[in-house]
């Protein structure tokens, strides 16, 4: 079909006294520009463009002569309509995954709130903060017990396939597992006895394999199952990984029997647990990666908010039995929002990530320690410099059983940049202003009011001692009490870029 097709764009073109000598068959240009590999935009609205992918690379070369008779503008209409046939043909027959356009991203963000929904109309303890704490705790184990005799403490919670996924490799350690993002992707409750969550994970780990050492980060499509009406455990079970029976630390034997308590727990029986796994993306890292400044990208788009944002803030005020918003969020973006951008970017800058930690969930404590370890090494400083917030918008308020979260936009600037201890310049730029946003999301427990005085950034919030020895875990070394759960205060859970944050 496409040779005939050709044949008769060429025995036309010849009859019109066109010389296509120099000229490729076809017609168009392509413009890949920024474009991801399965996205593109047309240079001008006039021109043609294609995926790469299957894009023809084809173009007006100079020996092409057109005339300005009517009859020649006919023929290459008839010629440019002829491309596209072609080129649909083309591509029926080729098989690749577009970006979803933004009516598919809402329709399908809509689509997971719907199921999100459902699944706490049956399980009023199902709590997203508490499921993501559980998925972080999970993925790390599962990497640093990869190919350890304590990797049978997880039996209860991977698939029998699973459970055996190391068996034939080779002995090596993975650690300092960071988990960067959790993307929800499915939520599946319309089957009658199983219910499923399927997350996209972006994360990145260390692997010492006969003496060397590589970094990787990774992306990952984790699938989660679990039996049909099950109600969610309380915190203390979910944000880790526990015997849903007696809640001691996980110790079971390859069969699910839990060592402390003597019960079996089988797979989705108690709790969620990995049915499939399947790597998407590996790629390995370089320390020089550390100082890449790529543009900032998604700051000057529109900020997401969720589409009943009005009607949450009066659920939270009834919660909180306030009559006027304005009030509590004059209070809450000034001495939370703006008072834990401005102390926790200053601490990093400064490489003293330890005085906030009573600041930052378990996970985005972790998170962030590791890249700033290797700043230490290397002896860098990522300086923040003229820091200054110039906006902050609501974007989402969201309430459970347990928890409720707060997501802002922040619109900030600063200059960026990393200089090693004698102030050599290694990356970025100390003259130009770098603008950007980020969408952050603050949480605390259910029944946690606005303290009457403003939430001191430097003490134990239950002793008063000075905030200067909290551990790695989050525990005050005065009084043992542990911080960063929300129990007492706000607690920064989540950053997330603008060109990667969804409602």
């Amino acid at each position: 079909m496409r040779i005939i097709i050709l044949a008769l764009v060429f025995s036309l073109s010849q009859s019109m006294g066109i010389d296509l000598a120099e000229a490729r068959p076809g017609g168009g240009h392509s413009s890949f520009g920024h474009s991801s590999p399965f996205s593109y935009e047309p240079s001008s609205p006039n021109s043609f463009s294609y995926p790469p992918s299957i894009s023809p690379q084809y173009g007006y070369g100079n020996g092409v002569v057109i005339s300005n008779s009517p009859i020649t503008m006919i023929f290459f209409l008839l010629l440019i309509i002829i491309i596209i046939l072609v080129l649909k043909n083309q591509n029926s027959t080729q098989s690749f995954t577009a970006e979803p356009t933004p009516f598919n991203r809402l329709d399908q963000q809509n689509k997971l709130n719907h199921e999100i929904t459902l699944l706490k109309q049956r399980d009023p303890n199902f709590s997203k903060i508490l499921f993501l704490d559980f998925i972080h705790s999970l993925y790390c184990k599962f990497y640093s017990y990869s190919t350890q005799p304590e990797f049978s403490y997880l039996s209860p919670f991977l698939s029998k396939e699973l459970q055996q996924h190391f068996q034939q490799a080779g002995h090596w350690v993975v650690n300092e597992i960071v988990v960067n993002a959790i993307h929800w992707q499915e939520v599946n409750t319309q089957d009658n006895e199983i219910e499923s969550i399927c997350l996209v994970i972006d994360a990145n780990y260390t692997l010492h394999l006969k003496a060397k050492h590589t970094r990787y980060a990774v992306t990952e499509r984790w699938l989660f199952y679990r039996r049909k009406g099950l109600l969610s455990a309380e915190p203390e079970k979910m944000q880790t990984l526990c015997c849903p029976y007696c809640g001691a630390p996980a110790h079971f034997t390859d069969s699910g029997l839990c060592e402390h308590c003597g019960n079996t727990v089988h797979q989705g029986e108690q709790q969620w647990y990995l049915g499939k796994r399947a790597v998407l993306k590996t790629t390995a890292l370089e320390t020089d990666e550390l100082v890449s400044y790529s543009p900032e990208e998604g700051t000057q788009l529109v900020t997401i908010k969720q589409p009943d944002l009005d009607q949450q803030i009066l659920v939270f005020q009834q919660l909180h039995a306030r009559t006027d918003w304005h009030d509590f969020w004059a209070v809450f973006s000034k001495e939370t929002v703006t008072s834990y951008f401005l102390a926790i970017y200053s601490s990093w800058s400064r490489r003293e990530w330890q005085t906030v930690r009573h600041l930052l969930s378990d996970r985005l404590y972790e998170a962030n320690s590791f890249w700033l370890n290797l700043y230490t090494q290397q002896n860098w400083f990522n300086r923040l410099d003229d820091l200054k917030i110039s906006q902050i918008e609501l974007a989402k308020i969201e309430i459970d059983r347990f928890y409720e979260a707060i997501t802002v936009r922040i619109f900030a600037s600063c200059y960026d940049y990393t200089e090693d201890e004698k102030g050599i310049l290694i990356g970025g730029s100390k003259r130009r202003l770098r603008r950007y946003s980020e969408y952050w999301t603050f949480v605390r427990r259910i029944g946690v009011e606005q303290q009457q005085t403003p939430y001191s950034l430097t003490q134990c919030p239950q002793c008063g001692a000075p905030a200067d020895n909290m551990g790695q875990t989050g525990e005050c070394g005065y009084c043992g009490s542990k911080i960063s759960t929300g129990k007492f205060s706000w607690v920064l859970f989540l950053i997330m870029q603008d060109d990667n944050y969804s409602e």
